[in-house]
C-alpha cells in the first residue's frame, strides 16, 4: 500500500471532535440526572450530591482523555507512515 485512504487520515479529528462531544454530553446527562433527583432538596444529601458529581467530571474527562489519545496515537502512526513510506515503486 502506497497511499493512505482519505478517511483514515481524518480520523484523528474525528476522535478529536467526539472527545469533546462525548465530554459535554457526559456532563450534561450526570448534572441532568442529579438535578432531578434533587426536586426535593435535602441537607444531608448534599456530600452524596458533591461526591457524584466528583464522578461525573471524573468519568466525563476520562472518556475524553482516551479519545483524544486515540486520536493522538493514530494521528502519530499516520505520520510515521509518510515518513518510513519512501518512494513509490
Amino acid at each position: 500500500m502506497t497511499k493512505l485512504p482519505h478517511f483514515v487520515r481524518r480520523l484523528p479529528y474525528v476522535f478529536y471532535a467526539l472527545a469533546v462531544v462525548f465530554l459535554v454530553w457526559n456532563l450534561g446527562n450526570s448534572w441532568v440526572s442529579m438535578s432531578n433527583m434533587m426536586t426535593y432538596p435535602d441537607p444531608s444529601l448534599e456530600g452524596i450530591m458533591a461526591y457524584q458529581k466528583s464522578l461525573a467530571l471524573y468519568s466525563a474527562f476520562l472518556e475524553a482523555a482516551y479519545l483524544l489519545a486515540n486520536g493522538a496515537i493514530i494521528h502519530v502512526l499516520i505520520a510515521i507512515f509518510d515518513k518510513l513510506k519512501g518512494p513509490a515503486e
